[in-house]
């Protein structure tokens, strides 16, 4: 049997992609093989890793020295500068104590092997209790001029004289603190001076868009924290998701938890549980105006303990969305995880709807009657039983028009949701059972809002898109896509789970600025978009994408909702229009469409189509408009009533409209606002209950930050819940 002997000072290891051939080099008398230098890597380095060795480095196995071996010869002018006369280093290799100071000392290079004696006459041959740093740059070479580790990323290492017992060192942040122009999808990397233990990041670090009030948290990839570390533990890495990025134009934070001034934070560690600290090791300068410490890396709070980083990112902020005036700022509530599965119970209009969705400035939530419902069926109103679903709301974006796809999985009993996402100009594709992220539809220039249009049988089944900076609609044929949550065959990426097929959409040319857009629901007949910047509207012939004209109507529409009487036999609409210089406070217009009929509505001989009238009665800068069907009762006949409700943003109320009908001869069809509700502060939506259509009422507050639930026909104040940042509300009868 051969017998191979390896010296005891030798020891043999495997990093990196290495190649198998082999390579000489003369040793004396004797063959050195080395594994052949296609790729540059360091195999082993003494002390190793972390290791707590004696002050003089008597330690088994270290001989008085650190030694570094590569994969194979390196070149000794990159290592070794002779003019330097402090420690013969050159700038690629690095040796700290510590304070971050260059350690003297003694190397020398000898093919493969880098060692570095720090032993000196100044020291007495022993070294400093602490910690100590060598940094092996990247551009370091072999003899055939390949780079460390690819010329991708340094070597660094670490080790303690005595026990380690010191605090990890945040060395460099990249972003650097203050940098504008980032990309939205670039990592934050924090590089410490030794590794971190990799259970003590995920809870202590924080990304937050810092342009919100409070600050709105950035998901990570995946959806999860997107924190991971790199170079076996020296960088924290924080990805940002890929299918949301950054936002653009906002001033990203990056927060990390200390140790705060009571010893009560949970913070960042190392791997022997030091805790990160304001470090001696930096500059840091106290700052008394605003009481934290400051260095090139980021500001650092002793009462909190948190680290902080910011930076401004890149691209084009969209314009904010239409408010009324004296609107507050709104209340965001932090991202949370995606909702519950078994919470939501509106996959369809056909299915059995017992939530709300709504829409904050960054994600969309939903709102549970389950409990209301309960009670209800008990015989006892209770609209404390309100509720928000746990997790909600779920970071989207920024949200703006939403609707519900009236088919479903035939497995899972759910649906697709469709969602503006104003912040990448594209159309979100929502799982409807935890609002998960399916797909986009892209293409946009700047989308403001969605309608669904289909036939009763769901065969033919088409998404309006507004699109505001293009003046058009935009039809997009969902027939193109099944609704499958095993998945969409030929998707190209995590980011677009469904199939777009661009080539089968309509381009339908509109007004200026369209933005709020309502299709006549199952009828597949008429869809409608408001043109805010001429104070029109525009309809639409769904059957074969005319248009059948454009009428004036008042001051800046924003909104608007069809009601379908006689199924389909009467379209009307009303416009919700927030103001302007001919109506400051806004103004309400009806659309009427009817065919001559014989009988059975007044003036119906009468071929309507146009504007009927606009008022401003009871009206407050509205911003929304949701109207019933008559048809959603079919065993009710004629009791449920043709109602619309326009919450009056600019105020604190909402108005129930009804058409008020009046004249034999020249029959006058207007609106007429019945009643009033109070219930808060720039109300931003209201609906009926999807469960009891016309039993119930339910509003969005935005001033107030509330939900408000309330009976239509009993003059009792409504019931208000807590529901940080509401906006907009939606239904899946919301068109």
């Amino acid at each position: 049997m051969n017998r191979i002997a390896v010296a005891g000072s030798v020891a043999l290891a495997f990093a990196g992609a290495l190649s198998v051939g082999l390579a000489h080099a003369e040793a004396g008398s004797k063959k050195v093989r080395f594994q052949n230098e296609k790729d540059l890597v360091v195999t082993l380095v003494t002390p190793t890793l972390n290791q707590e060795v004696l002050p003089d480095l008597s330690d088994p196995g270290l001989n008085g020295v650190v030694t570094v071996h590569f994969s194979g010869p390196v070149r000794k002018r990159d290592i070794i500068d002779n003019q330097n006369s402090f420690n013969r280093l050159r700038s690629k290799v690095e040796f700290f104590d510590s304070t971050f100071n260059r350690l003297p000392g003694f190397p020398t290079v000898r093919r493969n092997r880098f060692i570095f004696n720090p032993r000196t006459t100044q020291n007495q041959g022993v070294l400093a209790q602490g910690q100590y740093t060598l940094n092996l740059k990247r551009s370091l070479r072999n003899r055939r001029g390949r780079l460390l580790n690819q010329g991708q990323e340094h070597f660094t290492t670490t080790f303690s004289v005595g026990t380690d017992v010191y605090a990890p060192v945040l060395r460099k942040i990249s972003p650097i603190d203050g940098q504008t122009n980032i990309g939205l999808q670039q990592l934050v990397i924090a590089t410490f001076n030794e590794p971190i233990e990799p259970s003590s990041v995920i809870s202590s670090i924080r990304v937050q868009d810092a342009s919100t009030n409070p600050p709105t948290a950035i998901p990570g990839a995946g959806g999860g924290s997107g924190i991971t570390l790199d170079r076996k533990g020296f960088d924290v890495v924080f990805t940002p998701d890929p299918c949301f990025g950054y936002p653009p134009q906002t001033t990203v934070q990056f927060l990390m938890q200390g140790q705060n001034a009571a010893g009560s934070a949970s913070p960042v560690t190392d791997v022997f549980g030091n805790d990160f600290v304001r470090d001696a090791g930096l500059q840091w300068s106290f700052n008394a105006a605003t009481g934290v410490w400051e260095s090139p890396n980021g500001t650092f709070d002793d009462v909190t303990g948190v680290f902080r980083t910011q930076f401004q990112t890149k691209g084009v902020r969209p314009p904010p969305q239409a408010l009324a005036p004296g609107s507050p700022q709104f209340v965001i509530q932090p991202f949370a995880a995606p909702c519950s599965v078994q919470a939501f119970f509106a996959p369809s209009c056909y299915a059995t709807g017992r939530i709300f969705m709504y829409a904050t400035g960054t994600g969309i939530g939903e709102i549970n009657l389950t409990g209301f419902i309960t009670r209800f069926n008990q015989g006892i109103t209770d609209f404390s039983q309100l509720s928000v679903i746990a997790n909600s709301p779920v970071r989207t974006g920024r949200p703006s028009g939403l609707d519900t796809d009236p088919r479903w999985d035939p497995t899972t009993l759910h649906t697709f949701i469709y969602l503006v996402d104003q912040r990448t100009a594209t159309i979100q594709v929502l799982d409807s059972r935890n609002l998960q992220t399916l797909g986009r539809f892209a293409g946009f220039s700047s989308p403001r809002d969605v309608s669904v249009s289909t036939d009763t049988a769901r065969a033919r089944t088409t998404l309006f898109v507004s699109d505001f900076a293009a003046n058009n609609l935009v039809g997009i044929d969902l027939q193109a896509i099944t609704v499958n949550f095993a998945g969409q065959p030929g998707a190209p990426s995590v980011c677009d789970a469904i199939r777009d097929r661009t080539n089968r959409r309509t381009i339908i040319p509109t007004g200026r600025g369209p933005t709020g857009v309502s299709a006549d629901s199952y009828l597949l007949s008429r869809v409608v978009t408001a043109n805010t910047l001429d104070s029109s509207i525009t309809v639409v012939n769904v059957s074969d994408n005319s248009v059948r004209g454009t009428f004036e109507v008042g001051s800046n529409p924003v909104d608007l909702d069809w009601s379908i009487i006689g199924f389909g036999a009467i379209r009307a609409a009303m416009i919700a229009n927030q103001g302007g210089l001919n109506d400051p406070d806004g103004s309400i217009s009806l659309y009427l469409q009817a065919p001559p009929l014989s009988g059975g509505f007044l003036g119906a001989g009468q071929n309507r189509d146009g504007i009927e009238s606009t008022f401003t009665d009871n009206i407050k800068n509205p911003t929304t408009v949701w109207g019933n069907q008559e048809w959603l009762n079919p065993f009710s006949g004629n009791s449920v009533p043709i109602v619309w409700f326009v919450p009056n943003t600019g105020g604190d109320d909402i108005a129930e409209l009804r058409l008020n009908i009046s004249g034999l001869f020249g029959v006058s069809v207007t609106p007429n606002a019945v009643q009033t509700r109070e219930v808060g502060f720039n109300p931003t939506g209201a609906m009926y209950d999807p469960f009891y259509p016309n039993a119930f009422l339910f509003a969005a507050v935005s001033g107030t930050g509330q939900f408000a639930g309330m009976d239509p026909n009993r003059p009792v104040p409504p019931t208000l819940i807590r529901v940080p940042g509401i906006r907009k509300l939606f239904t899946c009868f919301t068109h």
